[in-house]
């Protein structure tokens, strides 16, 4: 059976290229329109599209590389209203496969010239053949991007360019995700960083200054996690299954200064990988034993704190989730809550 095409010198250095100038990016608007430009000048085509869609919402938000001035706003309606009508929306929608598709793998262009969708949107744009690849994202959202051609259509080198770039760009995209939301992190004793597979750290949040002269921990852009976290760190990434759901590792210790430190990892499907790091994590202990909770209560219940479905911190305690039901409701009892964001409050301080 025959591979796919291998790439010669000139678009391999321009693949290369791009993903360089990509992983520079620091926001999805930016990584967006790098993206964009790149493709456009390496895949011979009418235009380039970036698509953020929710297709059981008719939902869909896009910006397109050369600038349609008006025709997104005009066709944007449209598209809303039959984005289902198109192969590649209904295939991404039902598989969450993320492999650079043809229309033509699905439909003749005959077919697609008797829908409403091609009709009123495509005729007009002048699009005969559409490609796209998408990104990994929750089921029922579909994030990627197209690229639209007349007659002509596309061949095994553009697919095998878009192809070479996809993980790439499943890279960079959940990198810049991660540090978005990492920097929301910075109050509450919590300093985030994103790390590689071998635990090589690969940015951190602004307060990481503050935990080292706070509790003498260490994590810099370009260094190694701590060598008493990089271990467990690096058994669990390289034990994570990519097809399961990523859920949060038990927590290591760290330090006993700073009111106790403690380090967690959450396993991404292609990396960089999660690093939470809390200081004053023995101040929710030492209310929990004044609350009269057993040792393995307050494990619990510090778990039940970092969040996570029931069978999510099952998992990372070890137990059954009926055993976790049990010492749930004990828990209760002992805090006088009786649901579960009044328990977290109380564990946490609120």
């Amino acid at each position: 059976m025959r591979g796919p095409p291998a790439l010669e010198d000139r678009d391999a250095h321009g693949v290369v290229d791009l993903v360089e100038a990509v992983s520079g990016t620091a926001s999805v608007g930016e990584y967006a329109r790098v993206t964009m430009a790149g493709l456009y000048d390496l895949i011979n085509c009418i235009d380039v599209s970036y698509n953020e869609m929710v297709p059981s919402e008719g939902r869909i938000e896009w910006s397109v590389l050369p600038d349609q001035g008006d025709k997104l706003s005009e066709f944007a309606p449209v598209f809303e209203k039959l984005m289902r009508q198109n192969p590649l929306v209904r295939h991404f929608e039902d598989t969450g496969d993320t492999r650079a598709m043809m229309w033509s793998d699905f439909v003749s262009l005959d077919e697609l010239e008797k829908t409403p969708l091609y009709q009123e949107m495509f005729r007009p744009l002048g699009v005969a053949s559409q490609m796209a690849v998408t990104l990994p994202t929750p089921p029922g959202i579909i994030v990627g991007f197209a690229v639209n051609s007349d007659p002509r259509g596309f061949d095994d080198r553009d697919r095998a360019i878009l192809n070479a770039l996809r993980p790439h760009l499943a890279h960079a995209y959940r990198a810049i995700q991660l540090r978005d939301a990492l920097a929301a992190l910075k109050e509450g004793g919590w300093t985030g960083a994103l790390a590689d597979q071998d635990g090589i750290i690969e940015s951190v949040t602004e307060n990481a200054s503050a935990l080292e002269a706070e509790a003498g921990i260490e994590l810099s852009t370009g260094e190694p996690l701590p060598d008493e976290f990089r271990r467990p760190f690096r058994s669990g990434i390289v034990a994570y299954d990519p097809t399961e759901p990523a859920i949060l590792s038990r927590s290591t210790r760290l330090s006993d200064e700073a009111g106790g430190v403690a380090g967690w990892y959450f396993p991404g499907p292609i990396g960089p990988h999660v690093v939470l790091v809390q200081s004053q994590v023995d101040t929710a202990e030492r209310r929990l034993v004044d609350a009269g909770l057993t040792p393995r209560q307050i494990e619990v219940a510090i778990q039940l704190s970092e969040g996570g479905t029931n069978a999510a911190i099952a998992a990372r305690l070890g137990v059954a989730e009926g055993t976790l039901r049990k010492h749930l409701e004990r828990i209760y009892r002992a805090l006088d809550v009786t649901d579960r964001a009044s328990a977290i409050a109380r564990i946490r301080g609120w």
